[in-house]
């Protein structure tokens, strides 16, 4: 087999290298799915609502999360003004506990995305500086309405 000057391979034809390549894509699926939460669907039908299209305006502006944290957020206020920080319900600790902890979960999960944002930012300042500076304003301006009273 010779081998063919300036190519990467040097001691594979590229012909050869190309039908390679060839017989990989036969081996790859034509299309690839990934569940993004698998084993979780969420099936609004007549079976399991009596009213589906509204169950389904609701979830669209609401979702199921949504709905469960703000329950979750009243149901702690009410706790803690009838039994204060520390009930002796175990029940009730229980669920602080739970609130405390899927609370920490949503801080640093927005702590994650700011660090993404920040990497993301000097990303487009080397690439892309008037898109950057159109950026940084726009988060200035946030930043500086957030402040004001």
């Amino acid at each position: 087999m010779a081998s063919t000057p300036g190519f990467p391979f040097s001691l594979m034809d590229p012909s050869l290298w190309l039908r390679s390549w060839a017989t990989l894509s036969r081996v790859a699926p034509n299309t690839l799915d990934q569940p993004i939460l698998p084993g979780w669907t969420f099936n609004i039908n007549s079976n399991n609502s009596s009213s589906p299209q509204t169950e389904v305006e609701v979830v669209a502006k609401h979702s199921y999360g949504r709905q469960l944290g703000r329950m979750a957020d009243a149901l702690e206020l009410l706790i803690r003004e009838r039994h204060g920080d520390a009930p002796k319900d175990k029940r009730l600790t229980d669920f602080l506990t739970m609130k405390h902890e899927i609370d920490k979960i949503k801080r640093d999960a927005a702590a994650a995305r700011i660090e993404q944002l920040s990497k993301d930012l000097a990303l487009l300042k080397v690439v892309d500086l008037p898109q950057y500076s159109r950026v940084r304003e726009v988060l200035l301006q946030a930043l500086r309405s957030d402040s004001e009273p």
